[in-house]
């Protein structure tokens, strides 16, 4: 995930985007824009023409972590992800 940190007189501004689009969060973390597609370099680029300067921009881990790959499934043959069948059940 990007995040963007970004601050104009005193305000701030937090953009995020990931695979789900771009919020921008304001001072109280609370949505101020949402983008369901990256809207990142569009939007800023628009804050950087109202004064707003970037104090901060990289990659950082999506709040909660990153996902966890799913694990194996009882009674499957042992490879992570895949569902047994019928007949992994009887051949077993």
């Amino acid at each position: 995930m990007r995040e963007t940190k970004l601050e104009r007189a005193g305000d701030r501004r937090v953009m995020r985007t990931d695979d789900t689009g771009t919020l921008v969060l304001d001072e109280a973390g609370k949505v101020a824009a949402e983008h369901g597609t990256d809207m990142h370099e569009t939007r800023l680029a628009e804050f950087r023409a109202e004064g707003w300067q970037v104090v901060a921009d990289g990659d950082r881990a999506p709040p909660g972590g990153p996902a966890r790959p799913p694990g194996a499934v009882a009674g499957d043959s042992g490879a992570p992800g895949l569902k047994a069948t019928e007949n992994d059940a009887i051949s077993s």
